[in-house]
């Protein structure tokens, strides 16, 4: 029966019923859209962009996040996430598209981790009035199951965790930072100074020169570089 259609129509005896979901709990799932084989290509090419060419993926695993739809009688829709985030809270999402399929709670589903939901049906009136400021109206309680890809990644030497996006292909990593030249540069730049000050200079104030600038350099080399934070791709 497709999703909203008010009457259905039997595949036997052609008979119509009037289809009335209200109050009723759905389980749908939505498609893969990026299959399993193209993930490890989209991981890689993620990695160039940020400038590693060696990247390997040493796992992969195909998750379902569930999330709550709520629908309320004048038709607007509202998705919670029905597992915590971060700081411990369920907030709302934006559902991204995708071919939707209805599932049972009991029959056999397609293979992956399937995510249980740790907010239940009977919470979600509150925390949606709570996420939102005002009191929600429901209708209709969906529980969609969102694909998403997880695994690791190897990059010069660490192992990254990611996660894709099956419906998009969007990577979210972060990748670590190559190592700056700072250190080298500011090798040159003592190396040249010593050598006008050994040229230019007296010899007693090229010497107390060259002291001083090996000491600033000595200084400065034990000091640790601390890297810019990477950003997401």
């Amino acid at each position: 029966m497709p999703e909203g259609a008010t009457y259905a129509r039997c595949r036997y005896c052609s008979a119509e019923s009037f289809v009335d979901l209200s109050g009723a709990l759905l389980h749908q799932v939505i498609r893969i859209a990026v299959p399993r084989a193209r993930v490890p290509g989209l991981v890689k090419a993620r990695a160039r962009e940020a400038g590693w060419a060696d990247a390997l993926v040493a796992a992969l695993t195909l998750n379902y996040e569930p999330v709550w739809e709520i629908e309320s009688p004048d038709g607007r829709r509202l998705c919670i996430s029905a597992r915590p985030g971060p700081e411990g809270r369920f907030t709302l999402v934006r559902m991204p598209g995708g071919e939707r399929a209805f599932v049972e709670p009991g029959a056999a589903r397609p293979a992956g981790e399937w995510n249980e939901p740790e907010l239940t049906p009977e919470s979600l009136a509150e925390v949606a009035a709570r996420a939102t400021g005002r009191p929600i109206a429901i209708k209709t309680v969906r529980l969609i199951h969102r694909p998403i890809y997880t695994g690791k990644v190897r990059v010069a030497g660490a192992t990254l965790e990611f996660r894709l996006d099956a419906l998009s292909g969007e990577v979210d990593v972060d990748w670590p930072v190559e190592t700056t030249y700072r250190r080298r540069n500011l090798a040159w730049t003592i190396t040249a100074a010593m050598i006008a000050a050994a040229t230019f200079l007296p010899l007693p104030l090229a010497a107390l020169a060259v002291v001083l600038l090996a000491g600033l350099t000595a200084c400065a080399l034990q000091r640790p570089i601390q890297a810019p934070r990477a950003q997401r791709s």
